[in-house]
């Protein structure tokens, strides 16, 4: 019962390099979010912003923070109602053109190696931080003898004390 009210409730935060926009959401971390229909404002998005919001359920209830790629940053409140449309997900059954997947990088992108490099120290310490997150996941699920726990709650359980430690 408590995992279905904090399921309806909860309001997870999500950062990350926003991937894809359309007109119902954005894809960001390889994951698509759909705009509320109770937000009061909706930002114009592009590929390459970076973005941080409040999502539950997969859809976005709160844009806290824009940062468009140029670098610049936006108020999400300022922000006009309807999001910029680039591009229509696959499974509408639309196919008008090469995908968009195996076009080349665009220049203003840094090859993936070099991000790889600066980012191999922070990304070490995150798996282990990750992992630490999930040992103590799992000691806490097992702990509690009047619930089972599914491999769903206990890495959602997971990602919440990585989100939480590493904020």
């Amino acid at each position: 019962m408590l995992q279905q009210i904090e399921k309806k409730t909860s309001k997870v935060p999500v950062s990350g390099t926003i991937e894809r926009v359309n007109e119902k959401g954005i894809k960001v971390n390889g994951e698509w979010f759909n705009f509320s229909k109770f937000m009061s404002t909706i930002p114009t998005l592009h590929e390459g912003d970076l973005i941080e919001f409040k999502s539950s359920k997969n859809f976005i209830n709160e844009v806290s923070k824009v940062t468009p790629a140029n670098g610049s940053a936006k108020s999400a409140a300022a922000a006009p109602k309807a999001p910029e449309v680039k591009e229509t997900p696959k499974n509408e059954g639309k196919a008008d053109g090469p995908d968009p997947s195996s076009a080349p990088p665009s220049p203003k992108d840094p090859p993936r190696k070099e991000i790889l490099a600066a980012d191999s120290g922070r990304a070490e310490s995150d798996r282990e931080e990750l992992l630490r997150c999930l040992k103590d996941a799992v000691q806490i699920t097992e702990q509690v003898d009047s619930a089972r726990f599914s491999t769903q709650d206990i890495i959602k359980l997971a990602l919440t004390l990585f989100i939480h430690r590493t904020a």
